[in-house]
């Protein structure tokens, strides 16, 4: 699909935030704010942004709005959910740390109480958009003597705050959409704590599994089906038998894994908690753009092999998909245990 000129998104976009100015309401149900959500990134893509730009990337509609929505105070939910569905508020996830990311309950990132709020310090990885986000989710742990999950707490976090640093992290690919940030001494105020004080783990989870409805929805970066007949349709002689086989066996498996997005997004929909369906979407998903990219970038022969092309480089950052959104381990562990009731992993340590 050809994107729309940039002069008429922005009309799109401040078209979608006069409506929302003159409609939003706080007392919009679970199920009308999904539909909303899905619309507007719907829109997005239709006014062009790419799968990998700010707006697009799901972390404000996919992660934060869910949460705020389910969780937060009616003052949270005035202030942060408008520009939030409009794209107007980019958001960045701080959670994984250097030694909990798949085994994230054993985060160390620390908040102490202060006058009016809390101290935040620590470190966070893998932070994408950091160097963009207004905004943060973070959760960090508020009581160091209680079990692991219990003393957690979940908060909002202006990015401009003093005492935030963000390094970003030069990927193979040669990009840094990755960040590390340091959280030293950052004071967070107290009406920005989300559910209640030590109930975070709780919160998180709500985040997580929205997370992977978004990725289960798109999160090919430009390594689906259409992207594959694009490349198909222009090489220099007619394809033969067996890339003819290949093309249709992949753009067969793309729109089975595409109705498996469709079936979590109308769990969203009809307010069901997302479960495992994600998980499943995000797995068969990752696998089929790297899968793409690899045939594709093979189809651009010896010059693309040597000189690159947008192809090799999907090839290495669709490497990344494997890990980010939860490794791959971590939704086969979700899939074994919610779908096909097989015994929890035992905690670590024991």
């Amino acid at each position: 699909m050809t994107g729309r000129p940039a002069a008429e998104a922005a009309s799109v976009r401040a078209e979608l935030r006069r409506w929302i100015d003159a409609h939003w309401d706080p007392e919009l149900s679970l199920a009308q704010w999904r539909a909303l959500q899905a619309v507007a990134d719907a829109e997005l893509a239709a006014a062009g942004a790419p799968d990998n730009n700010p707006r697009r990337i799901g972390i404000g509609l996919g992660m934060a709005a869910p949460t705020i929505l389910a969780f937060g105070t009616t003052e949270q939910q005035q202030r942060f959910l408008p520009d939030t569905l409009s794209g107007t508020r980019v958001w960045c996830q701080l959670f994984s740390e250097p030694g909990a990311g798949s085994d994230l309950a054993s985060l160390t990132t620390r908040a102490e109480r202060a006058e009016g709020g809390w101290r935040l310090s620590g470190q966070k990885v893998w932070t994408s958009l950091a160097k963009h986000a207004a905004w943060a989710i973070c959760i960090a742990r508020t009581d160091p003597d209680a079990p692991r999950h219990d003393g957690i707490t979940y908060f909002l976090i202006d990015m401009a705050s003093p005492g935030i640093t963000v390094r970003p992290l030069k990927e193979m690919t040669g990009d840094s959409l990755f960040n590390e940030v340091f959280l030293d001494d950052v004071f967070v105020p107290g009406d920005l704590v989300v559910g209640e004080v030590n109930g975070g783990w709780k919160v998180a989870r709500t985040t997580l599994a929205n997370e992977r409805v978004s990725l289960s929805q798109s999160w090919t970066f430009g390594c689906g089906a259409a992207d594959l007949l694009e490349v198909v349709a222009g090489l220099p002689d007619s394809p033969d038998a067996a890339l003819l086989e290949r093309t249709g066996h992949l753009v067969s498996e793309g729109h089975a894994i595409d109705l498996l997005g469709v079936r979590a997004t109308l769990k969203r929909l009809s307010g069901t908690e997302p479960g495992a369906t994600g998980s499943v979407r995000k797995v068969l998903g990752m696998r089929y753009a790297q899968r793409i990219a690899e045939e594709c970038w093979a189809l651009s022969g010896a010059e693309g092999a040597v000189y690159g092309t947008r192809w090799s480089r999907a090839v290495l950052f669709t490497r990344a998909l494997t890990i980010g959104g939860g490794t791959t381990d971590v939704q086969l562990n979700i899939i074994a245990e919610r779908l096909l009731g097989l015994p929890r992993d035992p905690a670590p340590g024991t």
